[in-house]
């Protein structure tokens, strides 16, 4: 299954033509900004050491992605991630000093690429797709006013097999939708994981989800890496 997910990956990102959304980024690989929750921390990996925040590990897709793209491009990847993390906590007055400071470091860094990969705890937690739209498009907005030059990716990782309501009421393609709208509207790209990886808590999700159905296993992280990383190679046609 990983095998066939990781193969398709590549068969969908043919090189194309520069787009508008990427431009920096082809020409600039020096650094990335990560903002992101629990799934870019590698929280439940075997290896993970950190307190919530981001901490290195093997199979974790942002760590992975750190260390190739400092072998392959020179880049310095400066990852900005809490577990529990909604796009809210990105705003000044976040709750953790890391991720309230966001705009601020982006401000001061004009990386040429911001990962963002946020929206699972926000449907997790049930949050009416117009609050998260609010919170969401603000952050985008946010880093492109901070730094025109950056080029922003959106990133939306497959849909858990949990939530923390008893009774939800909104959809996973309702917090897809406000991505895709944003995209769209911002003018930045869009990666969304649900192309290559199963919803959690299915048949087809064995062996890429923790017992958890909302995290992923490190073979689940090697599918959402081989998704990014040809995003990221190809982006430019190259």
């Amino acid at each position: 299954m990983v095998l066939v997910v990781t193969g398709f990956v590549s068969a969908c990102f043919a090189p194309n033509a520069t787009t508008a959304a990427a431009t920096t980024w082809c020409g600039d690989r020096s650094s990335i900004v990560v903002l992101g929750d629990s799934h870019s921390t590698g929280w439940g990996l075997p290896d993970y050491t950190g307190n919530g925040d981001y901490a290195q590990t093997e199979a974790g897709w942002v760590s992975t992605l750190k260390r190739r793209a400092s072998t392959e491009w020179g880049t310095v990847t400066t990852v900005l991630a809490r577990n529990g993390a909604t796009a809210a906590d990105f705003h000044p007055g976040g709750r953790w000093p890391e991720t309230a400071a966001a705009i601020d470091t982006v401000g001061d860094l004009h990386p040429p690429l911001v990962v963002i990969a946020l929206g699972g705890n926000e449907f997790a937690q049930d949050m009416h797709p117009a609050r998260f739209d609010e919170h969401y498009r603000g952050l985008v907005h946010e880093v492109s006013r901070v730094s025109p030059r950056t080029t922003v990716l959106l990133v939306m990782g497959p849909e858990m097999g949990a939530r923390l309501v008893p009774d939800p009421t909104h959809s996973w393609n309702a917090y897809v939708g406000v991505a895709e709208a944003v995209a769209a509207d911002e003018g930045v790209g869009l990666l969304d994981l649900g192309e290559y990886l199963p919803a959690g808590g299915t048949a087809e999700a064995e062996g890429l989800y923790l017992p958890d159905d909302a995290h992923l296993t490190a073979a689940g992280h090697r599918v959402v890496h081989a998704a990014v990383w040809t995003r990221l190679s190809m982006w430019c046609g190259a």
